[in-house]
């Protein structure tokens, strides 16, 4: 079968051959994006438009190289498995460290059905994301090496992902299995990259989720997390975040963009 080219060369930059819908796949295809395609408000603090359409998500993140966030990295992913022949669908889910706290259904995931399973692939979370799709199994911890998850359903029935952290469970976000569609998720895009109290408009934020360890930038702050060590070093020169950018993020960005970075987030 001959696929299109924008599924071709995202399967080459991620150097993955496929040949079934399986889980296999499905863990490779989630673990290597999160590894090379950083997760980032860089578009948003520049003040871009951050579009999710198919070809605008394609040339930023595969061709550019310059990441993004959840309704583009998650558009790219889903629209790949769709193409392969996966059964996915759309699903949107409230960030949320706790089912008191009302929240606007600001992220996007893709539900898998496969073999009689169901699985949340996530590519676009952060660093607190999985590195692996998450079995829709009820309480059962899912190891993933860096970090260990697991599902529970609230009292509204709403499912809520848990990551643990220090002995203890913390949601991470909350979703239901309602019919969502592109629509849905055009709206909650544009919620996240204007409104004035989004986390992602008044923050830099960039992480990138490898194998054995977690890279992240959060203003002026850059965490290396591996083997459940974390290394905090504080950001204090322009150099320093160039450097950062460019070597921990893989980011290419004119030295004006870095500058202004550096002004907003860093030094002030």
């Amino acid at each position: 079968m001959t696929y299109s080219s924008r599924a071709t060369a995202y399967l080459a930059d991620l150097e993955l051959t496929f040949s079934q819908p399986d889980l296999e796949f499905l863990q490779a295809l989630q673990s290597r994006h999160v590894a090379k395609y950083s997760f980032n408000s860089l578009a948003v603090i520049l003040g871009d438009e951050v579009k999710v359409d198919s070809a605008s998500v394609f040339e930023k993140i595969v061709q550019q190289g310059l990441g993004g966030y959840c309704f583009e990295h998650n558009k790219l992913t889903y629209d790949l498995l769709f193409e392969l022949g996966f059964k996915v669908h759309i699903l949107m889910a409230k960030v949320a460290s706790s089912n008191d706290i009302d929240a606007p259904r600001t992220h996007r995931i893709s539900l898998v059905d496969l073999a009689g399973e169901q699985y949340i692939v996530d590519t676009g979370f952060g660093h607190l994301g999985c590195r692996l799709p998450i079995r829709l199994g009820l309480g059962e911890v899912q190891n993933q090496g860096q970090a260990s998850y697991r599902l529970q359903r609230n009292d509204g029935g709403e499912y809520c992902l848990e990551i643990l952290k220090q002995g203890a469970f913390t949601m991470l976000f909350r979703f239901d299995f309602g019919s969502y569609t592109e629509a849905d998720c055009l709206v909650s895009n544009f919620y996240t990259s204007k409104h004035p109290q989004s986390n992602f408009v008044n923050n830099l934020i960039l992480s990138r989720k490898l194998e054995h360890g977690i890279r992240s930038l959060r203003n002026a702050q850059f965490h290396q997390i591996s083997e459940g060590i974390t290394d905090v070093t504080e950001v204090t020169s322009l150099a320093q975040l160039s450097q950062l950018l460019k070597e921990a993020f893989s980011l290419e960005l004119e030295t004006p963009v870095i500058e202004s970075l550096y002004e907003r987030f860093v030094k002030s």
